[in-house]
């Protein structure tokens, strides 16, 4: 059986497939926990490591700290904190570090920066940077990154302002059609910063796969064939992660053309997707 490939994740210099896991939705669930902890453990015994989860995704720390017991030298554990200031930020990390039952994380994401205001709070005396600042110098945290899905420009502020380690932000065919399309603005920046370079929403949020739309594979293609690390993705179910491994394993970039049709086929979507996720928090 064909490994998943790995890319080089920017300046951390990890090795890391190309297939992540998410932790929203299915995998957020609190009715969904025994489906949510079989798909998490699939995925590790598949070759997924990046596992990524957040304070705010409901019952997704637990299930996540539930399915890596005896797993967790397997896996690049990440979270996330929402909070803009510092003893917020401080409260998550300890909260996060309980439930997921580990003393450390692989990594800890500053969450959907979307205003350009949240960048000033962030940064403020007693803003959450510091939390993060310290929880690295503390060896708590190995890995810092900053996520957004709603304006370009201030994620770009936010890599102006900090030496992060890496990046989360959306990558799917409508993102060409965007006025803040994270791949015409943002990405040629991130690149620049030699971030590790993870995308989300791959799938817009299920709504682009499916009949008479495109295809778990072809979404996936996408993603990849642009010069990003790893798309972490939240597979529905354990049937969906497997059509995910399989894209994976069979990875081949797409040629320009077949992008460009791909934009073309989805260009009905635009709307519907943005309203979801830009305006997601």
């Amino acid at each position: 059986m064909s490994e998943i490939p790995k890319r080089v994740f920017g300046k951390t210099g990890v090795q890391m497939p190309i297939l992540s896991l998410g932790g929203a939705w299915a995998l957020a669930d609190p009715n969904n926990r025994k489906e949510a902890i079989a798909i998490i453990q699939e995925a590790i015994e598949s070759g997924i490591t990046y596992l990524d989860t957040a304070t705010v995704y409901r019952a997704s720390e637990d299930f996540f700290g539930e399915a890596i017991q005896g797993r967790r030298e397997r896996v690049y554990l990440s979270t996330k904190s929402d909070k803009r200031d510092y003893d917020g930020a401080m409260r998550d990390l300890e909260n996060s570090l309980k439930r997921l039952r580990t003393d450390r994380l692989d990594q800890w994401i500053v969450h959907h920066v979307s205003y350009a205001h949240e960048v000033e709070r962030l940064f403020a005396s007693n803003g959450a940077m510091k939390a993060f600042e310290k929880a690295k110098e503390q060896k708590v945290v190995r890995f810092i990154g900053v996520s957004g899905h709603n304006d370009p420009q201030v994620l770009i502020q936010m890599l102006e302002r900090f030496p992060f380690d890496m990046t989360l932000f959306p990558l799917n065919p409508t993102e060409a059609h965007h006025a803040r399309s994270f791949i015409r603005h943002y990405l040629p920046v991130a690149q620049k910063h030699r971030v590790g370079l993870a995308v989300m929403k791959v799938m817009g949020i299920g709504r682009l796969v499916g009949e008479n739309k495109l295809s778990v594979s072809e979404a996936f293609r996408y993603a990849l064939s642009h010069p990003v690390h790893t798309a972490v993705i939240v597979p529905g179910n354990r049937e969906q992660l497997r059509q995910l491994v399989q894209a994976a394993r069979e990875f081949k970039p797409l040629r320009a053309d077949q992008m460009k049709a791909l934009e073309e086929r989805v260009r009905p979507l635009t709307r519907d997707i943005a309203e979801v996720y830009h305006a997601w928090p």
